[in-house]
């Protein structure tokens, strides 16, 4: 179908009908692969959106990066036990219901608990092997006991204290649909999250505004209403009741230019996606709302450790030197966020620069200031030399040429790697741009089967060489501690390859301190752990 083909049908069919009413259709650039985020292979923050209007948890988090009780009654209690471990007691609030009437209650929570985290023994190396698919269990894997009490009450006990512990079941899955067993259950979750669909042929229930109705793959998917919602306690709701809406239509399209066609012409509502330069033509038309805050959302280009180049240190530290993100901040993001960002660009990803506890870290390591000689002088030291046509060649590791890939059809995105190639090319430094359009890069290139097996295996696996340098955003959220899980040795998330017991240690004393001043100042002595120069590979 073409782009023209695509908007008038959406015209015919998705026409608002005022405030309430309508089908809200909401254009996109990334379409999943699969709608089963935890996967690491389709761990797309699109499909986290999406997700957030089918499923509810315990807290859910507000646009001021707080948690807030979702689907419990009040704040959970958390008691220190006296012996090292901690228990939090959650009351649900009454009357929860499921999308098809069924009662939403404790029992749900434990389901999704022990279904997450059976293992059918132990792998190799002797390590858990779990058969729901999941990049991280961080803070899972210490807890000792999930109690049901009653259907509105259930408790969860940790060895030792857990600075997440709000972000532990952010959504719960209907128990009723699956298996009672947690083997099978598992196993069942996996197959049925990819296309939203029970074991029984029915779609998932929901817990959450909306309804899983339809997906046309390579077009859009299709959400309805849940009549059956309990209603919002979000911060942000002003609805507290059912949705406004008779549904959501989410189309995917991957250009930005035909994005904001879509939006000019009446054939899309909503665009949210990273910020992008054309929103400022919307910005001037009283017709639409160009809302740009900053959240815990970081870009940034990915190094693969498992590179022959990228392996070094030193050269790792040579394209951070080099990489000036003042004139990538003056040209594409100052002009949409305006003074709410730092000018010098982000030096930090525990902290965001609106939180106290921020330090510029990068900043202070010399780090994205367009410093060329600098660049230079550690690759010279890594044995490299400066060829004739003006770029470093190592005698063992030959020419020094990078490929980079992001999401194709984000023009912010190509512009940023266009400002930072010419940057590199002035170090020495070749790059070569390799993306692929949309959703589609993450499970091409770095986190495809190969390339995750390459990094959990320590590159004795797999597939080292689908790429080099990854341009994409990480989204985070309350709890700082959640940025380490991409990093962590072996974890399904890290598609970098990074390994280091130090920084596997020092990340788990962090999400253990109780103290806040003591755990914010712990997150950042980690940055610099897992940044360029001082995180090697074991």
């Amino acid at each position: 179908m073409s782009e023209t083909e695509d908007g008038d049908e959406a015209a015919e069919t998705t026409e608002a009908s005022g405030s309430s009413g309508g089908i809200l259709v909401w254009a996109h650039e990334q379409e999943p692969g699969s709608l089963h985020v935890d996967d690491p292979e389709h761990s797309l923050a699109a499909t986290a959106w999406l997700r957030t209007a089918l499923l509810e948890g315990a807290y859910g988090i507000s646009s001021t990066t707080e948690f807030f009780p979702e689907l419990l009654a009040q704040e959970a209690e958390m008691v220190d036990n006296g012996d090292g471990t901690f228990t939090a007691t959650y009351t649900l609030r009454d009357g929860l219901m499921w999308s098809d009437g069924e009662p939403l209650t404790a029992n749900d929570f434990k389901f999704t608990f022990d279904a997450m985290m059976y293992a059918d023994g132990v792998d190799d190396e002797g390590n858990p092997n779990y058969v729901y698919l999941r990049g991280d269990r961080t803070g899972y894997d210490t807890v000792t006991e999930i109690a049901v009490q009653s259907d509105t009450v259930f408790t969860i006990t940790w060895s030792e204290f857990f600075a997440g512990w709000k972000g532990i079941l952010v959504e719960a899955y209907p128990a009723h649909q699956f298996s009672a067993d947690p083997a099978e259950a598992a196993a069942q979750l996996n197959e049925a999250l990819k296309e939203w669909q029970a074991p029984d042929g029915n779609v998932i229930a929901s817990s959450g505004p909306m309804v899983f109705d339809s997906w046309e793959k390579g077009v859009q998917i299709n959400l309805v209403r849940n009549e059956n919602y309990h209603g919002s306690t979000s911060p942000d709701a002003e609805n507290k009741g059912l949705a406004y809406v008779d549904g959501v239509q989410i189309n995917y399209v991957t250009d930005t230019d035909a994005q904001i066609n879509a939006l000019m012409a009446g054939e899309a509502h909503l665009v949210m996606t990273q910020p992008q330069l054309a929103f400022e033509q919307l910005a001037q038309s009283e017709d639409f709302t160009v809302a740009s805050t900053a959240g815990p959302v970081y870009e940034h280009w990915g190094m693969n450790v498992h590179n022959a180049h990228l392996s070094d240190p030193l050269v790792r530290e040579a394209l951070a030197f080099a990489m000036d993100k003042s004139e990538v901040m003056a040209g594409l993001y100052t002009p949409l966020f305006g003074d709410s960002l730092p000018a010098e660009g982000l030096g930090n990803t525990y902290w965001m620069s609106n939180q106290s506890p921020y330090q510029d870290n990068a900043g202070n390591a010399g780090y994205g200031k367009g410093d060329i000689e600098s660049a230079q002088a550690n690759l010279e030291k890594a044995g490299y030399t400066l060829g004739d046509d003006g770029v470093y060649v190592h005698p063992e590791r030959g020419r020094l040429s990078l490929r980079v890939g992001t999401t194709g059809g984000n023009k912010l995105r190509e512009i940023q790697q266009q400002l930072l190639q010419s940057k590199f090319k002035e170090a020495g430094i070749e790059i070569t741009i390799d993306n692929v359009e949309g959703g589609a890069y993450f499970s091409e290139r770095p986190f495809a089967p190969g390339s995750i097996e390459c990094s959990q295996s320590g590159g004795t696996a797999g597939n080292c060489d689908i790429w080099d340098l990854a341009q994409f955003a990480w989204v985070g959220g309350p709890w700082p501690g959640g940025n380490s899980a991409v990093f962590l040795t072996g974890a399904g998330n890290n598609c970098y390859g990074y390994a280091s017991a130090e920084f596997d240690a020092k990340s788990a004393e962090c999400d253990s301190t109780v103290d806040d001043a003591e755990r914010a100042a712990c997150y950042n002595e980690l940055w610099p752990m897992w940044s360029t120069l001082s995180l090697l590979t074991e």
